[in-house]
């Protein structure tokens, strides 16, 4: 069987600026930067010239990373002469270089060069493609930003570069008509020639199409299954034992407990996520996690509640009447309890709660379901729930509205992903009018879900690309009830049981209780969920309970608290220094 190559010439000619600095790839420069640096008067001339040689035509279009091989010259720069040792480009790949949030695809150029003194060098430069913005389309195709680092490294291996010099190429319209004209393959005819061309050109159109064209048109199969991580994967945990512990609750359901040891330890850390999160919230592998940054201060033995608000969980794509009481009575005991059979019963345990997942374990510390905490750390909300008024109106009428009116079993990010216009979809149709900040459908639906922002849930600040795209797994699916109950805390503006008869107010029994360990509640000074909610909990309770402290994290939101990619920075210290005071 005959193996069929195609190849063409690529001319592009711009300006690099001499820059020296470390490139830490995780942070990768904006759009922005290489236009200052285009602009800049100490600019110098720069171009290159390449032919991509695509060896197995039919092997390409199957590769996902849509690789060929490079070769060619490239311009001097900085009196260095140099010639290309090796190429590497990729048509179409997933999103890496640029830090932009909508960016759907970008073509990567990595060209490894050798000057005239036999240093190594490599050029990276990648042309980004940006979600449903196909007006832009030569622009974006014919624009590439690019660096030149020492040595011979991929952007994605992910070490830091030093890097001397940046700047922006560009195809001008002569040269892309001369470069249409310079397509070559090993045809026997003319006319398979044509069609070798063709599946070409029909592999670029299409994966145009799927970054331009409305996401309401492209939901493809490829889509619903894209998967940037392994589902619930462990591989962001860098050191010690992994184990995965279910536990069956008294109610009848199944939770787990996951497990990060590196060594034993008298003093461990319980982590509860919020409501259609999971253990995954903590354990990213993008950037720097909360259980990675603890076990490196010191934090050794780190457990990660999932309970039945989990988006692990299938049970929660089924109507269900769970309330936050099953989940404090019942989840949080038992974890708890399992621990202590594990550790011994003197361990100590201090707890880090977000979201519903903090409601539910104050309420069992206040109700006394648990017992013997060392210490608090809870996010966003504790006792007093609040909620900007255009999120108090889905509360109030959407429970109702999508449960028995519309008959939806559940509500989910990955809506938008589903094929055809069908379950759920209309609801994104319906946000995309209102959202202009990104195109990631799932980064809408969370608002839709939670709260009032643009976005909601999050500063998009904070945010890695990856995890932005990543949205649609990170976050799963809920029944409505949960909604119900937070609803009533709010008519009673604190924290309370579901049930109307012998009702309980977890506040005021907190407010009662004597023997509470010390407790810091946080959030994020543009936390759009429950704004101000663990501010007020800290105004009701200092007085009562003179182990309560405040913490306000300036640009944070809600989710990013934990999520964001510069928490190891901005976050966990704070977090880490409180538990060092409790002795931990």
């Amino acid at each position: 069987m005959t193996v069929h190559s195609l190849e063409f010439t690529e001319r592009m000619a711009g300006h690099i600026v001499a820059q020296n600095f470390t490139l830490n790839p995780a942070h990768p420069l904006s759009r922005t930067s290489f236009q200052e640096a285009e602009i800049s008067p100490h600019h110098q001339p720069f171009e290159f010239t390449l032919t991509i040689s695509v060896q197995d035509v039919n092997s390409f279009i199957r590769d996902p990373e849509l690789q060929a091989a490079a070769f060619g010259t490239v311009a001097s720069f900085a009196g260095k002469n140099f010639s290309v040792e090796e190429g590497h480009f990729n048509l179409f790949t997933r999103p890496s270089a640029s830090p932009d949030l909508d960016t759907a695809k970008e073509m990567h150029y990595r060209l490894y060069l050798q000057d005239t003194q036999g240093k190594d060098w490599t050029f990276y430069g990648f042309k980004e493609i940006l979600k449903e913005d196909g007006f832009e389309a030569w622009s974006q195709t014919t624009t590439l930003y690019f660096y030149l680092w020492e040595g011979h490294s991929d952007f994605k291996d992910g070490q830091e570069k030093k890097v001397h010099g940046l700047g922006i190429l560009h195809i001008s319209v002569g040269d892309f008509i001369k470069q249409l004209g310079t397509f070559k393959t090993n045809a026997d005819s003319p006319l398979e020639e044509q069609s070798l061309i063709a599946q070409f050109l029909n592999v670029f159109a299409a994966n145009l199409w799927q970054a331009y064209a409305p996401f309401m048109f492209t939901t493809t199969s490829s889509r619903w299954n894209e998967h940037l991580y392994p589902l619930h994967t462990t591989q962001g945990v860098a050191l010690g034992e992994k184990t995965l512990h279910p536990l069956d609750t008294a109610d009848g359901l199944t939770i787990s407990v996951q497990r990060f040891k590196v060594k034993e330890s008298t003093k461990v850390v319980l982590l509860l996520h919020g409501l259609t999160t999971s253990t995954d919230m903590y354990i990213m592998p993008e950037h720097q996690n909360l259980v990675n940054y603890l076990h490196a201060h010191g934090f050794t033995d780190v457990w990660s509640l999932d309970w039945r608000g989990s988006g692990r969980f299938t049970y929660n794509l089924i109507p269900h009447r769970y309330t936050i009481d099953d989940i404090a009575k019942n989840d949080v005991p038992r974890a708890v309890e399992f621990i202590r059979q594990k550790c011994g019963e003197d361990v100590e345990i201090h707890v880090i709660c977000h979201c519903v997942g903090s409601l539910a374990f104050m309420a069992s510390l206040a109700a006394g379901h648990v017992k013997n905490i060392k210490s608090v750390i809870s996010n966003s909300v504790s006792l007093t729930p609040k909620v900007r008024w255009q999120g108090f109106l889905k509360l109030l009428f959407g429970p109702t509205v999508f449960e028995h009116l519309f008959g939806y079993a559940y509500i989910s990010p990955r809506m938008p992903y589903l094929p055809g216009p069908g379950f759920g979809k209309w609801i994104y149709w319906m946000e995309r009018l209102l959202r202009k900040e990104c195109k990631e459908p799932a980064c809408h639906l969370v608002s839709f879900m939670w709260g009032w922002g643009f976005p909601a849930a999050y500063s998009h600040r904070n945010m890695h690309p990856i995890t932005h795209r990543r949205l649609v797994d990170l976050f799963g699916g809920t029944s409505f009830h949960y909604y119900r109950h937070i609803r009533k805390m709010l008519f009673a503006k604190a924290s309370i049981s579901y049930e109307k008869k012998n009702r309980t107010n977890y506040l005021e029994e907190m407010k009662k209780r004597k023997d509470l360990p010390p407790i810091l509640l946080m959030s994020g000074s543009e936390n759009h969920i429950f704004p101000g909610s663990n501010k007020e909990t800290y105004a009701q309770l200092r007085e009562h309970h003179g182990k309560v402290r405040y913490l306000e994290l300036p640009y944070y939101g809600h989710q990013d608290v934990f999520m964001g990619q510069y928490c190891h920075i901005e976050v966990f210290p704070k977090l880490v220094a409180f538990l060092k005071e409790q002795g931990a």
